[in-house]
């Protein structure tokens, strides 16, 4: 699980820097463009808000974000597909899972289940309680976050293919 930004390749030696735009740039920008783009918009919206983007950009294409903004958005993939991978849940319950998350993840979970700030600000142990009515709606997010990091591409980039040239 990697992230290229633009940071990390002007980083590289310039013949790796020519090797990589030349063979393996186009296809991971296309495969990181494909992946958000193809979100559902309330998938965007997650992330947006983990990026602390503004909710204009949940409307907007990968390609068309300037490069900060990509940078911050790919970012914010990265945790979430880290935070939300399928192995880190193994031998814990789901209550345990959440509360292990980070606060900006959590409340990303949270805002991700349409949750408000009263939700989030109460004890995790309620998620164990039957008649915690917040539960199911958290837990349908949480199944829904884990689906859509499942596939998420291998190398994430914010860097578009002609900047590796530059």
């Amino acid at each position: 699980m990697t992230v290229m930004t633009l940071d990390v390749i002007q980083k590289q030696p310039a013949a790796l820097r020519g090797l990589v735009g030349k063979y393996l740039a186009q296809p991971r920008w296309q495969d990181t463009c494909d992946f958000y783009n193809q979100m559902m918009e309330r998938e965007r919206l997650t992330v947006c808000f983990h990026a602390q983007l503004k909710q204009r950009h949940s409307v907007m294409r990968l390609e068309e974000m300037d490069e900060a903004d990509r940078e911050r958005l790919v970012c914010a993939l990265d945790e979430l597909r880290f935070a939300f991978c399928r192995f880190r849940q193994h031998g814990s319950t789901r209550a345990t899972f959440i509360s292990r998350l980070t606060v900006s993840q959590r409340r990303s979970l949270f805002r991700h289940a349409g949750l408000t700030d009263q939700e989030f600000s109460m004890p995790h142990w309620r998620l164990n309680e039957d008649d915690c009515y917040w539960r199911d709606k958290l837990f349908r997010a949480l199944r829904e976050l884990f689906s859509l990091f499942e596939y998420a591409p291998t190398i994430l980039t914010s860097v578009k293919p002609e900047q590796y040239l530059h």
